[in-house]
């Protein structure tokens, strides 16, 4: 009996123990006490929060918004900075309580007065309504930022921390290891079961033409998957190793409410985008129907099945791509709305500056394709005629929208832009004038050059 043993990757290994020497030093830097740290005066803060907001380890507490006994909301936030700092450096187990008055709540910390909330501080229409429930989402922050506070001073909590970080990074590193190497059996197994031999069925048959196709869309979606549970594995694992330790528990606090609000907005955009994707859908559907049936009407009408007074079979083809561009423009003008995100500025922005792009960039093609239509609309050239231009001599093998091309008497084709060809003259060489065609199915061909 052989025993499988599980080895992690060199880098792997190294990068989790580089990662846990790090959270040994930043949870002993972390896990001081707040007096241990004296900080230096200097003239320029960088401290990024209101001056009105106090916090306590990273903790947000209040807002102070009024003044109060001629102090100013900074002034209230450092007196209270300071008599937190004097209340938790003489309690072992500190205490939160809070006296309310008609118009202010005091709170103290084991009967010693640390700071005072104001109604004007609730930033509400109706302060005194407000100054009761805030006071006690005040006391609830506070409890557990005081709580917080003692846990930093016990050296066994952060050490029993350490080391449940140091499992959570192991198993971070085995769940991490084992989504890659499942990601290979499965991208293994996909690769095995797309190139058995194939049976005689049709969805055998279908699989096998479109193999590659396949196994590289496999892979795409085996990659997808395999990095967004990484990615699912490796967020869980900051935000549990956050919540360990005090000083930082407010960051992971953070880390999985953002993750919870954006996997929901997720979640809530797509499912405000399946109906208007459906209805974009539908339109889109429409218009290939619709395109669809006038291309065999049309194609119909080319090939003198169906004789129309005001339509013939030179101008069908040129009709077709008139109406199909219509067509899908009105269908595009129509879906626009249902698109998600058309109602955003971004997304205007980015059809305006897509709209000029092709407006610059398209110039000469739309001129080419307007030379294309005149020269077809005008019959002046027609597949199957010999003709010279300018300097070029042959029978027209296929007239498109941008270009003509010729077959000359030499075999070799030329292809000629229309644009040119519309500022050039066109002689019509007839077989009498000693130059007749050079290719006898030239005139049984399509505007693609293919035989009929």
């Amino acid at each position: 009996m052989r025993t499988r043993c599980f080895l992690l990757p060199r880098n792997a290994i190294r990068g989790f123990a580089l990662a846990g020497w790090l959270g040994l030093v930043a949870g002993f830097a972390l896990a001081q006490p707040l007096d241990v740290f004296t900080p230096r005066p200097t003239g320029v803060q960088h401290d990024t929060r209101p001056a009105n907001a106090l916090y306590l380890h990273n903790r947000h507490i209040a807002t102070f918004r009024a003044s109060l006994l001629g102090d100013s909301p900074a002034d209230r936030v450092e007196l209270a900075r300071v008599a937190l700092a004097e209340a938790l450096r003489n309690a072992e187990r500190p205490t939160v309580t809070h006296t309310a008055t008609p118009d202010s709540v005091r709170f103290e910390l084991n009967g010693r007065t640390v700071f005072f909330l104001v109604a004007a501080d609730t930033g509400t229409p109706r302060p005194e309504a407000a100054l009761e429930p805030t006071s006690r989402d005040v006391q609830v922050r506070l409890e557990k930022a005081v709580a917080e506070a003692a846990e930093l001073r016990d050296r066994l909590r952060i050490a029993t921390d350490l080391l449940v970080c140091l499992g959570a990074s192991l198993l971070a590193s085995t769940l991490v290891s084992g989504t890659l190497q499942l990601r290979e059996r499965v991208a293994q197994r996909i690769h095995a079961a797309l190139h058995r031999p194939a049976s005689a069925t049709a969805g055998a048959r279908l699989v096998a033409i479109f193999s590659e196709h396949a196994h590289v869309a496999c892979r795409l979606v085996t990659n997808a998957a395999a990095w967004v549970i990484v990615l699912l594995i490796l967020d869980t694992w900051v935000t549990f190793v956050l919540l360990q330790f005090a000083w930082t528990r407010p960051w992971g606090e953070q880390s999985s409410t953002w993750m919870r609000e954006v996997l929901h907005h997720f979640a809530s955009a797509t499912a405000a985008a399946v109906p208007g994707l459906v209805v974009a859908g539908l339109i889109f559907a429409i218009a290939r129907m619709v395109s669809r049936a006038n291309a065999a009407f049309l194609h119909r009408v080319q090939s003198g099945d169906v004789q129309l007074a005001w339509l013939d079979a030179h101008t069908a083809l040129p009709n077709r791509r008139v109406c199909d561009t219509v067509l899908w423009l009105f269908a595009v003008a129509m879906a626009y709305p249902y698109l998600p995100g058309a109602e955003t500025e971004a997304f205007r922005a980015l059809s305006v500056m897509t709209g000029l792009m092709l407006s610059l960039g398209a110039s000469s093609a739309v001129g080419q394709a307007l030379s294309g239509l005149s020269l077809m609309y005008s019959r002046s050239l027609r597949v199957g005629q010999h003709v010279k231009i300018g300097e070029t001599e042959g029978t027209v093998v296929a007239l498109g929208m941008f270009t003509t091309r010729l077959h000359t008497p030499a075999g070799d084709d030329v292809s000629l832009p229309n644009k040119l060809i519309f500022g050039l003259p066109i002689r019509h060489l007839t077989p009498s004038s000693g130059q007749g065609m050079t290719d006898p199915q030239a005139a049984r061909r399509d505007d693609m050059g293919r035989p009929l």
